[in-house]
């Protein structure tokens, strides 16, 4: 009898140990999931997340969203070369870090010129956006849109 309890000490030890590295791990677990959510939750707090229109054909819309890695995206619209009445994404970009909280940019680069648009949030609801492009034969073109978010 006495080797069969000095046997079943061990093995509750055992168990006690195993039981605390479970507990331990689903912890562990826990607090990374709940850490990873608050993280994408305070970097997709951000005024400029959404679609913004306008009545220029140049410039027709931005759709700006924060991506997982905390960094705004955009993707711009103009009216389509082909058929006006659609309109063509310029394909999507990762905006510009600027200190400024009101201001971004995003950086295109065609096959024959590089343009740049200039975010600025005037309140909630509007954004001014400067539209500035550099041609490779020198010529270089500057407009401003009105934008207003839409839903």
């Amino acid at each position: 009898m006495t080797q069969v309890s000095s046997a079943r000490i061990p093995l509750r030890q055992l168990m006690a140990m195993l039981l605390t590295v479970a507990l331990t791990f689903s912890l562990s677990v826990v607090l990374t999931v709940t850490s990873a959510k608050e993280a994408a939750a305070s970097c997709s707090a951000n005024r400029f997340d959404g679609k913004w229109r306008s009545s220029d054909a140049r410039l027709k819309r931005i759709d700006v969203w924060q991506g997982d890695d905390c960094h705004l995206y955009a993707k711009a619209w103009s009216v389509c070369k082909n058929d006006p009445s659609f309109i063509c994404s310029w394909g999507s970009r990762r905006m510009g870090d600027s200190p400024d909280p009101n201001f971004q940019f995003v950086g295109y680069n065609w096959s024959n010129a590089d343009e740049v648009l200039h975010l600025r949030m005037q309140d909630w609801y509007h954004i001014s956006v400067w539209d500035h492009t550099e041609y490779n034969n020198g010529e270089q073109v500057s407009f401003t849109v009105p934008m207003y978010r839409s839903s």
